[in-house]
């Protein structure tokens, strides 16, 4: 086997002993690479959270869940809408293994394409003709803009106007505020038509959000209403609502309603309802998951469309739901239940239209607050 020729040796690497140690060598790899993989498995699932499991689920299609969480509860299984949505095993397979919903194009592209997670929002439940290519955007100033907003923007603690009077009660049971103060309608900026420039330190969503105060409180709902800007970031404009929304709760021990007045970033034909006749600023309901009461939020959200739909069928567009994946994620909706961030109309819209949009909203909400007081109840302020 060994041959030394001139004080060198050469080794014969065709022998059965040779070949034996190489196919012990490479079985003794293999095993290791896999016992190496299974321990780094089982970290893993130690390791992993909930909110990573509703990344991964959050892919799936309602359908798809709810069949597969009908083999453990049979009763979802018997729900109408269920049955008659039976997802193929085909579907199944296909979301499982690709984390890709077949009837939603978000999933396809949203990581892909530059500005498309814009549109990376959950549907709770549409209104009338709504679809993922009409939910709200949330839409910074370019940053020229947002530079001269900042400089004229209010002090903090300075407020444009006075919450409404306290026509009603002393007592109020909603408060309302505006994040994203600056946020107006390109019909009421004389000179401005682009619509990523549709802000303004003055004519803004403010005058909404006091109207839909004043509102509530001819309904007999008390409601405490803060127009005050803030000299931050847009980045960082929640962060400092945040504080807004914790002095008025400290103010006022009835609080049972925290509105958060916006203005959507779509265009008119998604932000405009004919209702007998006469034009309105089509509604929406934001809620963030990125705390764990989020769904009394969400409850709260669904009450209003509901209402809104019986009251002014196609009014509201829905309820739409964001992780702290696709925006802010919490919205300030952890201090309190029954905190919603309310998208009055879009861009193209009129001061007049979101005005009767929030006599629409002001109505929903009373009516559902006086619903749930027991009959024998005093109403407030008597």
């Amino acid at each position: 086997m060994h041959n030394r020729h001139h004080r060198f040796t050469s080794v014969n690497m065709s022998g059965p002993r040779v070949r034996q140690l190489f196919v012990i060598l490479i079985l003794g790899t293999a095993v290791i690479f896999v016992l190496t993989g299974l321990f780094a498995m089982s970290q893993a699932e130690r390791s992993a959270h909930a909110t990573d499991l509703g990344k991964v689920m959050s892919h799936f299609s309602t359908e798809t869940l709810l069949y597969l969480m009908g083999g453990e509860l049979p009763y979802l299984t018997h729900i109408p809408e269920v049955a008659a949505k039976e997802p193929p095993y085909s579907r199944i397979f296909f979301e499982l293994v690709t984390s890709v919903n077949p009837e939603d194009p978000r999933s396809f592209l949203g990581s892909e394409l530059p500005g498309f997670a814009l549109f990376d929002t959950e549907i709770v439940v549409a209104g009338e003709g709504v679809d993922y290519t009409s939910v709200p955007i949330e839409s910074p100033p370019p940053p020229d803009l947002e530079e001269k907003l900042n400089e004229g923007s209010h002090p903090p603690g300075k407020e444009e106007e006075k919450a409404p009077p306290a026509s009603a009660s002393d007592k109020k049971k909603v408060f309302i505020y505006h994040t994203h103060f600056t946020e107006s309608y390109l019909p009421e900026l004389s000179g401005e038509d682009e619509p990523n420039r549709a802000y303004d330190t003055k004519k803004n969503i403010t005058r909404v959000g006091t109207h839909l105060g004043k509102q509530l409180e001819k309904h007999g709902l008390g409601a405490d209403v803060s127009t005050k800007g803030y000299n931050a970031e847009w980045n960082h404009l929640y962060k400092a609502s945040r504080e807004t929304v914790v002095q008025a709760m400290e103010r006022h021990d009835d609080l049972q309603y925290i509105l958060d007045i916006h203005r959507d970033a779509q265009r008119r034909k998604s932000t405009t309802k004919e209702i007998r006749g006469e034009p309105y600023a089509q509604i929406a309901f934001v809620i963030g998951t990125g705390h764990k009461d989020w769904e009394k939020n969400q409850r709260f959200a669904m009450n209003l469309h509901k209402k809104l739909d019986e009251l002014y069928p196609g009014l509201s567009k829905g309820v739409f739901r964001k992780t702290p994946m696709m925006g802010n994620g919490e919205y300030n909706q952890s201090l309190a239940p029954n905190s919603v961030l309310v998208e009055i109309g879009g861009v193209d819209n009129t001061f007049e239209e979101a005005y009767r949009s929030a006599d629409a909203l002001a109505q929903a909400l009373a009516e559902i607050h006086f619903d749930a007081v027991p009959v024998d109840a005093q109403p407030d302020g008597e």
